[in-house]
């Protein structure tokens, strides 16, 4: 009979922690949804055409969210800070239009006061197949990145202040 090896049977290996390599997925469905700190790591889709937010915790190094539309938004989407003019973000997004040769990047403001992204299903993008992703880079910003789908001539920024 063979003596175990110390520690087998505990479950800490990558394939044990993080589920199989599939993440977490919060379907909107049409509501204003607040993510939460356990929430890290998760997909969260923008699942029907009608107004919706997500609202995401206050940001700590390391927290993260990946936003996809899966449908073409009728009214807006939103990805909002939790805090009204402290929490903002950084970086920017590519924009992406129907119309051929209708594109451009918008980038945050430089200082963070950007506290919301709002996508309207038109020149601000929410269109099916956008992702965006953020990343809490300290406990005031949340660095952002990712493409906007946009529908018909023209782009303009996803990126506001004093939130919806």
């Amino acid at each position: 009979m063979a003596n175990p090896m110390y520690g087998q049977n505990k479950a800490d290996s990558d394939i044990d922690v993080f589920g199989r390599g599939k993440v977490n997925v919060i379907a909107n469905g049409g509501t204003d949804y607040k993510l939460s700190v356990e929430d890290s790591g998760a997909v969260c889709l923008f699942d029907t055409a009608a107004a919706s937010s997500f609202e995401l915790p206050a940001p700590a190094a390391g927290l993260e969210f990946t936003f996809v539309s899966t449908i073409l938004a009728t009214s807006d989407h939103v990805i909002k800070t939790n805090t009204l003019n402290t929490d903002g973000f950084l970086g920017g997004v590519s924009a992406e239009s129907t119309t051929a040769a209708k594109g451009d990047t918008f980038s945050a403001d430089a200082d963070g006061s950007n506290d919301h992204m709002t996508f309207d299903g038109a020149t601000t993008g929410g269109g099916a197949g956008q992702c965006i992703k953020v990343v809490a880079i300290n406990t005031e910003n949340w660095a952002v990145s990712g493409t906007t789908h946009c529908v018909g001539s023209s782009t303009a920024t996803c990126f506001g202040d004093a939130q919806l």
